[in-house]
C-alpha cells in the first residue's frame, strides 16, 4: 500500500514535469490517468518497504525514459513499468532482492499481524527512514516460493517464517496461491469485458507449462519446480494478464500475439531456470517488446474487405475501344 501511494504521487509529479518540458497541456494529459497504471504495476513489482528514493528513481526512469522519450502515451516501444523495474534491478540489486518484514511480524510469540496498523507504520518508516532514528528490521531475501526452491534458502529467519506464515510453508502454499488466483480471476474478468484478448495470456501460460513439464523430473535436483509452482508460486499470472498485454508495446495481430506470448513464456522459464535474476517477468516482457515490431511486420492484419489471397484486377478493355475524342464526337 505504501509503495502504491508513494509511486502514484511520484508518477504524477514526473508526468507533469515531462509534459511541461515538452510544452504539452498538463491537466489534459493527466486526466487520462494512464501514468497511474504504470505506477500500480511498478509498485506491485518492487519489494514492500522500499525506500522513497528507490521508488522515485524507478518511476522517474519509467515515465521519462520508458514513456516520454519515445513520444509519450501510445508511442512507447517498451513497457514503462517493467523498464523502470529492470533499471532498478540492474542498478540496485541488493535493495531489489531484499524483502523486509517488521519486528512485530517476525516475533512468533506475538499476536501482532503483519498486515496490522503497527506493521503498516513500520513499513512507512522503511519507506521514509527520516521518520525514525532507529527501527529494528529483519531482512527476508528472495521471499517467493519459486526463488526459495531455486536457491534452497535454509536461514533461521526463513524457517521461522515458514512455520508462522503460510506464504512460505511449502512450494506454493496458501498465501501465494491466493495471490495468483486473484490475478487469474482479475485476468478472466478483463477477458470477459473484452479489455484484452486471450491470445497473449494463453500462449504465455501454455508455453510455461510446456517447458516446465518437459524438463521436470520428480526428485531431480537439477530441475526447479513443477509446472504448478511456475504458475502459482511466482508472478506468472500478473505478467500474463496485466503486464504483457499492454496494448502499446505488445504485438497487434492475433498470430503475432501468439508468437509474442511464446517468446515471453520461453524467456520466463529460461531466465528462471538458467539465469541469475530472481524472477523473469520484467526481462521476458521487455524481450518480447523488442520483437513485437518484427512480429507485426511478418504477421500483418488482414485488410478489411479483402480475403486472403484476393487480388485486385483491372477492368477488362472493350473489344473495339474508341478514343475519348472519337467517343465524344459520336455522342454529339
Amino acid at each position: 500500500i505504501i509503495n502504491l501511494l508513494v509511486s502514484s504521487v511520484l508518477a504524477l509529479a514526473f508526468e507533469a514535469l515531462a509534459l511541461k518540458a515538452r510544452g504539452l497541456p498538463i491537466k489534459y494529459h493527466l486526466a487520462d490517468s494512464s501514468v497511474l497504471v504504470t505506477a500500480l504495476l511498478f509498485a506491485v513489482a518492487v519489494p514492500p518497504g522500499s525506500p522513497w528514493w528507490l521508488l522515485g528513481m524507478g518511476i522517474g526512469f519509467a515515465v521519462a525514459l520508458g514513456k516520454h522519450v519515445y513520444g509519450g502515451l501510445g508511442h512507447n516501444v517498451f513497457n514503462p513499468a517493467m523498464a523502470g523495474y529492470l533499471f532498478l534491478l540492474l542498478a540496485f540489486p541488493l535493495e531489489m532482492t531484499t524483502w523486509y518484514l517488521s519486528e512485530a511480524a517476525l516475533n512468533l510469540g506475538s499476536s501482532a499481524s503483519p498486515l496490522g496498523l503497527s506493521a503498516l507504520l513500520q513499513n512507512l518508516q522503511l519507506t521514509f527512514p527520516f521518520l525514525a532514528n532507529s527501527l529494528d528490521i529483519d531482512g527476508l531475501a528472495m521471499a517467493t516460493p519459486l526463488i526459495e526452491s531455486k536457491m534452497s534458502l535454509q536461514s533461521a529467519i526463513n524457517r521461522a517464517l515458514a512455520e508462522e506464515l503460510p506464504v512460505l510453508s511449502r512450494s506454493a502454499e496458501t498465501g501465494w496461491e491466493w495471490i495468483n488466483i486473484a490475478y487469474l480471476v482479475g485476468g478472466l474478468f478483463l477477458l470477459a469485458r473484452r479489455v484484452i484478448s486471450w491470445h497473449i495470456p494463453f500462449s504465455i501460460i501454455a508455453t510455461v507449462i510446456c517447458w516446465s513439464g518437459f524438463f521436470y523430473s520428480d526428485g531431480s535436483s537439477s530441475v526447479m519446480g513443477t509446472p504448478y509452482l511456475h504458475l502459482f508460486g511466482s508472478a506468472t499470472m500478473i505478467g500474463a494478464f496485466f503486464i504483457a498485454t499492454d496494448p502499446v508495446s505488445a504485438a497487434t495481430s492475433n498470430p503475432a500475439k501468439i508468437a509474442y506470448g511464446i517468446i515471453i513464456g520461453s524467456s520466463i522459464y529460461a531466465v528462471r531456470v538458467w539465469g541469475s535474476y530472481l524472477d523473469s517477468i520484467a526481462i521476458a516482457v521487455l524481450f518480447g517488446n523488442f520483437f513485437a515490431p518484427l512480429l507485426d511486420h511478418f504477421f500483418r492484419p488482414r485488410i478489411y474487405g479483402q480475403g486472403a489471397g484476393r487480388k485486385l484486377h483491372k477492368p477488362k478493355a472493350p473489344d473495339n475501344p474508341l478514343s475519348t475524342q472519337e467517343a465524344m464526337h459520336e455522342r454529339t
